[in-house]
């Protein structure tokens, strides 16, 4: 007599049970990916907070060395009384390389030639982290690219005259920190910037030749007038320069420096009045511009970086970037 022998037959998916596996599958990545991306962007806006800071030790150590602040443009021998070449003039980054761990280089550059001539050009290539911020796009070719700018306060910053040359860092007028009567905590010193390198996004090219409003003040620029400026500079009558934050050798508006006239993350792109002036080396807007959502990174004066959204007030954002205007800032 035979005996039976009885076999379970395995049993696989079903379509539709492995299209449910595959449904729950999608579902748990689209929930972790937002999450995944957020950390990262967390710790590259960590990172960008600790480059300012940085920067600001630099700052400082400089200071204690000098007694007293960098310009936001030096000029070199080959310059006349007049400023004729101050366009090819420094930044306050150069002369605080040797104050950010980066002296060889420092000491590689030729400052008795303009930052375009000898072996500048090639050394302005080197792209120093500490310039960067991690959630920036490198920029598109040799250039080094430089996403932090100093502060020239609420004022044009080119060839301003002594009573107005209002920032830390000013195209002239040199300033010691005993000279902020408003308060180190109260005055910003720079702040974040995007690179150009050819891109068509408003906050990554300035516009040229633009005339600024009439009767439009130097320093306080009246919210009035800046957005009329906004209007203008969207159509500029001698075009675009895209070449905006390339690097970090060089001592103008369009490169190292910034100005508290617009608020951060400005409507309209940076903007000059000079119908030529491709070099940045006029009268102008720049505003502080990051990547991180909802506003900007700022570096005060006592070292301290704090972040400042995109919708502080217009005269509060004016006023810290002023250094003697003696009224209350308040919270921002």
């Amino acid at each position: 007599m035979k005996l039976m022998t009885c076999r379970t037959k395995k049993r696989g998916f079903t379509l539709i049970e492995l299209l449910v596996v595959i449904a729950i599958i999608a579902i748990l990545v689209a929930l972790l990916l937002p999450a995944v991306q957020q950390a990262r962007e967390a710790a590259r806006r960590s990172q960008c907070k600790s480059n300012l800071k940085q920067l600001g030790i630099a700052m400082h150590n400089y200071h204690d060395v000098h007694s007293v602040l960098p310009l936001g443009n030096f000029g070199s021998v080959n310059d006349s009384s007049a400023g004729a070449n101050a366009w090819r003039g420094f930044s306050t980054h150069t002369m605080l390389l040797p104050y950010m761990d980066q002296t060889p280089l420092y000491e590689a550059i030729d400052l008795n030639l303009m930052y375009d001539q000898g072996p500048n050009p090639a050394l302005s290539n080197t792209k120093i982290a500490a310039f960067l911020c991690p959630s920036e796009l490198s920029y598109p070719s040799a250039d080094s690219g430089n996403n932090y700018v100093v502060s020239a306060g609420p004022a044009r910053f080119w060839t301003e005259a002594y009573t107005d040359s209002v920032g830390v860092f000013n195209y002239r007028k040199p300033v010691k920190f005993r000279d902020i009567t408003d308060g180190t905590s109260n005055a910003i010193a720079a702040s974040e910037a995007l690179t150009g390198g050819g891109s068509t996004d408003l906050g990554r090219r300035e516009a040229r030749g633009v005339p600024f409003p009439g009767g439009s003040a130097r320093v306080f620029m009246s919210k009035a007038h800046v957005d009329a400026y906004a209007s203008s500079c969207m159509s500029p009558p001698s075009g675009w320069n895209t070449s905006v934050h390339r690097e970090w050798m060089n001592g103008t508006g369009g490169q190292t420096v910034f100005n508290t006239t617009a608020p951060p993350n400005w409507v309209a792109p940076d903007c000059h009045d000079c119908t030529g002036c491709g070099w940045f080396d006029t009268d102008g807007v720049w505003a502080a511009r990051s990547l991180h959502t909802g506003g900007v990174h700022v570096l005060m004066a006592d070292g301290v970086v704090k972040f400042v959204n995109d919708t502080v007030d217009f005269d509060v954002w004016q006023r810290a970037g002023h250094i003697q205007d003696g009224n209350e800032l308040g919270d921002f």
